[in-house]
């Protein structure tokens, strides 16, 4: 047991000054003032008031507390305390690096994050604090590395996938025992409306190609022809062309698809050097070109485009693919293979009926119309309109229904009643 009287009577009766010393008592520890417990659990100290001065009901009230912190009510086990910004890292080398393609990702987030909970212990970071943490993020801004331009405002996708690494965090210093209960259990994600349904017209499109560089419109090229999304294609190796099938090993769900090699996909394969590993490699740094990289010159060619309705990013260039395919065509069934989507529910996303089809699909034969069998459609669509109003102008009801017999045989049968 740890509990002692602050009050001493080996204190000085009085202060410098000549005030009475609070600390001292005649009769202490056997006087009225309260008791204080003071313990420590793996090098932390915990200490405050019992606000008794019965001596067995502070060694109970020191016994619950204790209990309390070897339980983890205080959030910890039996382990030392940890910094948010000490277990990040401990993250990033036993887990993300080993098992997640998305470690780079997951770096610059842990940045950010580290700035907000970097130097709070695991425990101390609450449910609130987190929702505290959204708040500013909507609200603030962020700059790109070395821009001049004006910040932009956080969205809330951005801080959605902030929010899933600190949940992969806190699971993990759960499951290693770090931690009692996951403060993310409670915390929701934004809602975000990312189907994006933005195809390219086809003079969009033309207009696209021609303002690219060379090698970015090649990648564009040949994202339009794929479908692939820009990042499979700048992972893609020339070793894994080969037989005449072009195969995508770095995929978003991380199964491996091939797809034939089209006179379309050669023709874009053989103008580019065969120098490096990769298809599209930098000349500079001997790496292949990443999607952020892409993206900036891409930005720029939409601005040279005309292009400037600000929902044009490179994804669209694989919904454009798709919505192509599919508006020629092709089953959905053939579409997935070459998409690698695992679900049509997912494929869906990429059917963009024009409104020249919307309007067939409403122009059925209607019930209770004969349409003629003209070669010429227009004929056909002035036959069913002046058939629904000649329909519509037919008069009709209960009572016009009836013959003219009928209505004075019941006139009569009513003055007979």
């Amino acid at each position: 047991m740890s509990l002692r009287k602050r009050c001493s009577p080996r204190e000085r009766p009085t202060l410098t000054d000549g005030a009475p010393n609070p600390l001292y008592c005649e009769k202490s520890p056997r006087c009225e003032h309260h008791w204080f417990y003071d313990f420590r659990v793996n090098g932390r100290r915990y200490r405050a008031t019992t606000e008794t001065a019965d001596k067995s009901q502070a060694k109970n009230i020191e016994a619950k507390e204790r209990n309390r912190v070897l339980e983890g009510r205080h959030g910890i086990r039996r382990q030392p305390d940890i910094t948010f910004r000490s277990f990040a890292e401990t993250y990033l080398t036993d887990h993300a690096e080993l098992h997640k393609r998305s470690v780079d990702r997951d770096r610059e987030i842990i940045k950010v994050l580290n700035r907000v909970f970097g130097s709070l212990i695991l425990h101390e970071i609450t449910a609130h604090r987190i929702e505290q943490f959204k708040r500013e993020r909507l609200a603030g801004k962020w700059r790109g590395h070395k821009t001049t331009s004006a910040p932009k405002p956080i969205k809330p996708g951005t801080v959605n996938r902030e929010l899933d690494t600190l949940r992969s965090i806190f699971s993990k210093a759960v499951e290693w025992q770090k931690l009692i209960a996951n403060p993310m259990a409670g915390v929701k994600r934004l809602k975000v409306d990312n189907r994006r349904t933005r195809i390219l017209a086809e003079d969009e499109q033309v207009r696209l190609l021609e303002a690219c560089p060379r090698k970015l419109r090649a990648i564009v090229t040949l994202a339009l022809t794929t479908g692939a999304r820009v990042g499979e294609l700048l992972d893609l190796r020339w070793d894994a062309i080969q037989d005449g099938f072009l195969t995508f090993l770095e995929t978003k769900n991380g199964r491996m698809r091939r797809i034939p090699v089209s006179p379309a996909i050669a023709a874009v394969l053989a103008a580019q050097p065969r120098v490096h590993a990769w298809v599209f490699t930098n000349a500079r740094t001997k790496q292949p070109y990443t999607v952020n990289g892409a993206a900036h010159v891409f930005d720029r060619a939409l601005e040279r485009a005309g292009i400037t309705t600000g929902d044009v990013t490179l994804h669209t260039l694989r919904h454009t693919a798709l919505s192509r395919m599919i508006a020629a065509g092709a089953d959905d069934y053939t579409v997935m293979e070459i998409s690698g989507h695992s679900s049509t529910r997912m494929l869906a996303r990429y059917t963009h009926p024009t409104e020249e089809r919307k309007i067939g699909a409403l122009d059925l034969p209607w019930l209770g119309t004969k349409r003629a069998q003209n070669e010429n459609a227009d004929d056909d669509d002035a036959s069913t309109a002046s058939a629904i109003a000649e329909l519509l102008r037919k008069v009709g009801g209960r009572q016009e229904a009836r013959t003219p017999d009928l209505r004075v045989a019941n006139a009569a049968l009513s003055q007979l009643s």
